[in-house]
């Protein structure tokens, strides 16, 4: 029996092995296999000074969450702290500002609004679970989904409940409200469209948590799902047409432009797309997944990738530059005169100009980078698993056994299931599989 931990959000996994039974094997495919059986992308990120936010300039100023538990408030032209606000979780949704108000929720179960300008608490609201979702504004109310299953809407002015809609899981996505209807996708597997008052209209159901936040743009709705298809649905409900990838879709919302959709995927590739019909225009393709929403700036596009890179393309996929950060690049990128913010799990969130140059680097108040654990019942019960130590390092920790689990780069984890094994290939002599 074997244990394994998570590597990444992706559900990328290490393993410990009885070297005795299977000998030195091989890690290739068994990366994709695991990571497509994960339920939903809301997971349990440990305390440190990664950035998983999207940051959001408001007049020359970048607001950001981070996995200290901190809300930062950054002079965009400088890098220089402006102020920061601590809470009891950490933070890993985005911030929305809106009137001179940044809205954010936190692992604290709290959603906060805060003045712009000096950071002073305005007022937090109380869930029953963590928020993971982006809140939206909408006519004075914020519209957000928690892990608690429920989509909320309560009073942008003093944050008091106006009403909740239960779905049977985790709310992952980020609403957005579009002709005065809520949209959002449930990790039960179905889309939603409510009425302003919190009554159903309509749902759409898929194969796959849908955990990407939708995009909406001339009345049709963009989205992806764990079940590794892009949809396209008209507002009233209606499928247009979906496109299948290899892997699946999840946690940030396409971007669309000039009658382009571009999706990432975990299978590495950043997606163009015809918006009317889905048909591939190209992909480019990174070295692992990428799970931000790209933006167009000055005719290029923008994203990271969990390869380290953020990167720059021209409008017709081919590569003008990347910048190499030492943390995954998880954090979707924003633009302001001419510079690109964004965030990384090596703790700092950068500033570079769109041809590539570095402005300024902001570290948050913790070196050490978060540790990610995707919690069991999110993970198979069932593996596959080829493994092998590339260095003298790994060897070493890796026959140290079950009970003792190393630490590989920025993430180790702890034991999470116990899974019954089936040898792909190099089988050492005598082994039987089952």
């Amino acid at each position: 029996m074997d244990k394994y931990i998570s590597d990444s959000e992706t559900g990328m996994q290490e393993f410990h092995v009885d070297e005795s039974t299977f000998g030195e094997v091989e890690m290739t495919a068994i990366l994709s296999m695991i990571k497509e059986t994960i339920k939903a992308p809301i997971f349990n990120v440990g305390i440190g000074g990664s950035i998983y936010s999207t940051p959001v300039v408001y007049k020359g100023t970048v607001y950001f969450g981070a996995c200290d538990k901190n809300l930062y408030a950054v002079d965009a032209e400088t890098g220089k702290e402006v102020w920061r606000f601590s809470t009891d979780g950490v933070i890993v949704g985005s911030p929305t500002v809106c009137n001179g108000v940044v809205y954010f929720g936190s692992y604290d179960n709290c959603l906060y609004a805060l003045s712009v300008k000096t950071g002073k608490l305005l007022w937090k609201f109380d869930t029953d679970d963590m928020i993971f979702s982006t809140p939206f504004i909408h006519k004075d109310i914020v519209y957000f989904g928690c892990k608690d299953g429920n989509l909320y809407a309560v009073s942008a002015n003093n944050g008091k409940l106006l009403w909740k809609f239960s779905t049977n899981d985790s709310i992952a996505t980020s609403p957005k409200v579009y002709k005065d209807v809520v949209y959002f996708g449930s990790d039960d597997m179905n889309f939603y469209a409510l009425s302003l008052d919190g009554k159903k209209l309509w749902s759409f159901a898929v194969n796959g948590c849908i955990s990407a936040s939708p995009e909406i743009f001339d009345d049709i709705i963009y989205f992806g799902s764990m079940d590794h298809n892009l949809y396209a649905l008209s507002i009233e409900g209606k499928l247009l047409w979906k496109f299948k990838t290899n892997a699946a879709i999840a946690l940030r919302e396409p971007a669309v432009h000039n009658g382009v959709v571009y999706s990432g995927s975990r299978e590495g590739n950043l997606f163009a797309l015809d918006a009317k019909n889905g048909r591939l225009l190209w992909k480019f393709p990174s070295k692992d997944i990428i799970i931000t929403t790209p933006i167009i700036y000055k005719d290029r596009i923008f994203f990271g990738s969990d390869d380290k890179n953020f990167y720059a393309l021209d409008m017709d996929g081919k590569l003008l530059w990347r910048f190499t950060t030492k943390g995954f690049c998880p954090s979707s990128p924003s633009a302001y005169k001419d510079v690109v913010y964004f965030g990384s799990f090596d703790c700092n969130i950068y500033a570079v100009t769109i041809d590539g140059e570095l402005v300024w680097k902001f570290p948050t108040s913790m070196s050490s980078q978060s540790r990610i654990e995707i919690e069991p019942e999110h993970l198979p019960k069932t593996v596959q698993v080829v493994w092998k130590p590339e260095t003298k390092e790994e060897r070493k920790e890796y026959k140290k056994g079950e009970t003792d689990i190393a630490d590989y780069g920025a993430f180790s984890g702890t034991y999470i299931d116990t899974a019954k094994t089936d040898y792909l290939g190099h089988k050492k002599k005598g082994y039987k599989a089952g």
